[in-house]
C-alpha cells in the first residue's frame, strides 16, 4: 500500500517525461531479531514468483536482494530489495495488481504473506536515480 501511495503522485511527472528511462525502487526492511532467514524464505515463496513473472514479461529489468555482511547496531537494516522497472507505468501497474483482493483459493498464500509482513518492524521505500559513470 505504501508503495502505491509513493508511486501515484509521480504519474503526472512520469507522463510528462515519456522517456524510456528505467524506474528504480528500493525497499529496505528492518526485521524482528533472529527472523531474517524466515522472512527471506517467505519472501522467496510468496513475493518472488510475481516479480519473476514481471521480469519474464519484460516489465521488470532487474531484481536485486541484499543483506548487510556485518551488523552495526539496531539502526542497521536487515534486507534490501532493489527493483529496476522498465518504466514508471510498469511499477504502478504491478503495485495496483498486488493490492487487489486475493481469491479464496489462495488462502494459504495470504496467510504466508501475513506472517511475512508480521516479521517486519519497519519498512522504507525510496525511488532511486542511478547514474552510470
Amino acid at each position: 500500500m505504501l508503495t502505491a501511495l509513493l508511486l501515484a503522485p509521480l504519474a503526472a511527472s512520469a507522463a510528462a517525461q515519456q522517456t524510456a528511462a528505467p524506474f528504480v525502487v528500493e525497499h529496505t526492511y528492518w526485521l524482528k531479531p533472529g527472523r531474517t532467514e524466515q522472512f527471506i524464505s517467505l519472501f522467496k515463496k510468496t513475493r518472488l514468483p510475481a516479480l519473476e513473472a514481471e521480469r519474464q514479461a519484460g516489465r521488470l529489468l532487474s531484481i536485486r536482494m541484499a543483506q548487510p555482511q556485518l551488523s552495526h547496531g539496531k539502526e542497521q537494516w536487515d534486507f534490501r530489495l532493489t527493483l529496476t522497472w522498465q518504466d514508471h507505468a510498469s511499477a504502478l501497474q504491478f503495485s495496483n495488481r498486488q493490492h487487489a483482493p486475493e481469491p479464496p483459493s489462495n488462502h494459504r498464500r495470504a496467510m504466508e504473506e501475513q506472517l511475512r509482513d508480521e516479521l517486519v518492524v519497519e519498512r522504507s521505500d525510496a525511488l532511486i536515480i542511478e547514474e552510470a559513470l
